[in-house]
């Protein structure tokens, strides 16, 4: 089930900065059309890609589309987004630390 929101939300935050095709580009790119194996590789692979800047644009949109409707939010280090750590969070299913998300 988690798979199927991670790969959901991954799809859903890329559209909404990348637009569809250049969400399809990217994840052929990453040779992850197929599906999200491990978010942490997902997170290296994004890093590798766009560098941090572009990574934590991209992480914002696919955390908000993660923690829609769920009664968390999400974890931040020093005022940055945690990607690992918030989408570990959403994956056990427990309440992360409240932090508000900055619209983007």
């Amino acid at each position: 089930m988690f798979a199927t929101t991670f790969n959901d939300s991954v799809h859903a935050g890329l559209d909404k900065v990348l637009g569809h095709s250049g969400t399809e580009a990217v994840l052929v790119h990453m040779k992850m059309a197929d599906g999200f194996p491990d978010p942490m590789e997902f997170h290296v692979k994004l890093l590798a890609l766009f560098g941090p800047a572009g990574t934590l644009s991209l992480e914002k949109a696919i955390v908000k589309h993660l923690t829609t409707g769920r009664s968390l939010e999400v974890l931040e280090i020093d005022g940055v987004l945690d990607f690992n750590a918030t989408v570990s969070s959403v994956r056990r299913g427990a309440k992360a630390l409240p932090q508000a998300m900055p619209d983007l």
